[in-house]
């Protein structure tokens, strides 16, 4: 709740906020760990890429949020100090560098901002001075804490290890002040992992600097070895690295090596000799076929390798799906598929699981039980080593989501109507005012803008690249497919975003507005009941729509991309603006008619290099 007289974008006043879910759809998660220092693996704690850290005491059934509003929320990586009485200590660090926003136009947001500690067992964190600068709103690099991928604590003497843009770096002080131990003296490698042994660190560096490729320190990170094998990849980008905790003298690897390949290695310390040897598995990643069954990390996006505790051979690795091998994938016979995309191997999920593996953890009592977190939240399975693992959703009050859009209903025929999209997790409905409502998913892919027309009977939603839908709930069709929606795309708009703007005209609720590259679009009438006998075919619908309703608005001023539209709820001249990438505002009286010019109505006090994201009007 907002205090009296605070100001919020030129309002002033007290505000009450209700919590509306979605209740059971986790969002993007990078960073989870379960508390060593419960018996009963009850106590989880979880970070959202935009959701900020979570913590729950009953395993998953309820979620308690740790971090305050006024925090960083972009958590990316976790780590528990595990040496006794000093497991309530705690670790985060933020800034996703990889992944982070559905940018176009030139619009990307840099959202780290250092390190958090928790010394009372994750129940609330303090940001380290030594890291952060307070800036996370800039699109300026400062420091290589914007970007932290892994944070590890060496069991023996609680250093904390930090793999953040461009290197390693060590705090031998609960991280007040830090030291870089890895860091390139030309280049960069943008992309980097460390884990720590008792007795050993091992860390990768992207390609593009002069310390590229895999090191090993026996003396927490004062020297160094490359140990990067003679016959490695000669280019590649994000490598992740592996330790057997059963046997220190085994690290396992994977990395993405571009144009969808990728490379997995293992490496083993002789017992006798003390001799080290790199053993090249890449033959066996695994490749399922299909449409979604071989391994894919989307460019390191996606990139998980971890070790069963109890067996140095039994080896999990994740991209979309993730896989398992019984013998550290030495052979392509022994590898199951057992999370992300379903088995029909058709871009449908795995039940209970999500596509977009980013963790995986072991319970410390039973090395059987995983929690696994990916793009849709978190999965619990009590039996990882089961022919066909099956999996529970621990996503219940995890409100980690991360919206692109949201639509309401603005008449009075269901006022509790909210419609969104979802980052990787499709477009979700609710029309009750209660937190713990289970939503309805209406569509999938990544769920972007959305549209709620005619008393709550018309809903738009659509998914990445611009591809909008349309369902009339007062003349549902009966398609063979089963769908009662048509497609609204315009058929010849090119130069769509990620995630693209369109906008129902406020003043008429009949017209929609549509961005494609820098052109808009006008559809002139989107109330099938008004136009369409609905006894038509599928192929007459979608070609009327297609056909018949889209007209281009050619004379616009802009040359950018348009990356924001809106239009006035209430205007005889029929007002549409629009925003573009290169910062520029435009406003087009009669839009609702004809395809006349534009005014351009950008303030000089507006930022230079900047975009726009949105356009509020009134």
């Amino acid at each position: 709740q907002l205090s009296p007289n605070q100001n919020m974008g030129g309002f002033q006043g007290s505000f009450k906020w209700n919590k509306r879910g979605p209740y059971n759809v986790g969002g993007r998660t990078r960073a989870m760990a379960i508390d060593i220092s419960d018996a009963t693996d009850n106590t989880v704690l979880a970070g959202g890429v935009s959701g900020g850290m979570w913590r729950t005491v009953d395993g998953g059934a309820t979620w308690t949020k740790t971090t305050k509003p006024e925090q960083l929320h972009s958590v990316t990586t976790l780590a528990q100090d595990t040496r006794t009485a000093h497991t309530s200590t705690w670790y985060y660090g933020t800034g996703e560098y990889s992944g982070n926003s559905a940018y176009g136009g030139g619009g990307s947001y840099f959202t780290g901002d250092g390190i958090y500690k928790s010394t009372d067992g994750g129940k609330s964190w303090s940001v380290l001075s030594s890291t952060d600068t307070n800036k996370p709103q800039s699109s300026d690099f400062d420091t290589d804490f914007d970007y932290v991928w892994t944070v590890q604590v060496a069991p023996s003497n609680g250093y904390v290890i930090a793999a953040t843009y461009n290197g390693i770096k060590r705090s031998i002080d609960g991280g007040d002040t830090w030291t870089d131990i890895l860091k390139p003296s030309t280049g960069y490698s943008t992309k980097t992992d460390v884990i720590v042994h008792d007795s050993a660190i091992y860390a990768t560096m992207s390609y593009g600097s002069d310390k590229a490729g895999i090191w090993r320190s026996g003396d927490y990170g004062d020297t160094w070895v490359n140990i990067t094998p003679s016959n490695f990849p000669s280019s590649y980008s994000r490598i992740v690295v592996a330790g057997a905790p059963s046997n220190d003298n085994i690290v396992y690897l994977i990395g993405d090596i571009g144009s969808d390949s990728h490379t997995l290695w293992k490496y083993t310390k002789d017992a006798n000799d003390g001799t080290w040897t790199w053993e090249d598995r890449s033959p066996y990643i695994p490749a399922f076929g299909g449409l979604a069954g071989d391994f894919n990390s989307q460019g390191g996006y996606d990139l998980v390798l971890k070790v069963k505790p109890d067996d140095e051979n039994f080896v999990f690795v994740g991209g979309t799906n993730l896989y398992r091998s019984s013998d550290g994938f030495a052979t392509s016979t022994n590898s199951k598929w057992i999370g992300g995309y379903s088995l029909a191997n058709n871009y449908s999920m795995y039940a209970n699981h999500h596509p977009d593996q980013h963790g995986l953890v072991f319970s410390p009592s039973n090395p059987k039980k995983s929690i696994s977190s990916h793009d849709g939240g978190l999965s619990l399975t009590l039996d990882n080593t089961a022919d066909e693992v099956s999996w529970t959703s621990m996503n219940n009050g995890y409100y980690t989501t991360q919206f692109y859009h949201i639509a309401i209903d603005h008449s009075t025929t269901k006022p509790d109507l909210v419609i969104g999209g979802l980052q990787d997790n499709g477009t979700w409905k609710s029309e009750t005012n209660d937190e713990k409502t289970v939503w309805e998913s209406i569509h999938g892919g990544d769920g972007a803008y959305n549209g709620v027309a005619f008393n709550a009977n018309i809903l738009l939603y659509s998914h990445q690249n611009g591809n909008v839908y349309l369902s009339d709930y007062r003349n549902p069709f009966s398609w063979s497919n089963g769908y009662s929606w048509i497609s609204m795309t315009p058929p010849t708009a090119t130069g769509m975003l990620f995630i693209n703007p369109y906008i129902i005209n406020q003043s008429d609720e009949k017209i929609l507005y549509y961005a494609g590259g820098s052109t808009i679009w006008r559809n002139n009438n989107i109330n099938i009941s008004d136009d369409v006998n609905t006894t038509y075919i599928w192929n007459s619908i979608e070609g009327y729509y297609e056909s018949n309703q889209w007209e281009e608005l050619t004379a616009l001023t802009s040359t950018s991309t348009i990356t924001a539209l809106n239009t006035t709820k209430s205007s005889p001249e029929n007002r549409l603006f629009y925003g573009d990438a290169a910062g520029q505002v435009y406003r087009r009286n009669g839009a609702n008619t004809g395809t006349g010019a534009a005014l351009n109505v950008t303030s000089s006090d507006f930022p230079s290099n900047a975009y726009v994201s949105s356009i509020s009007t009134n």
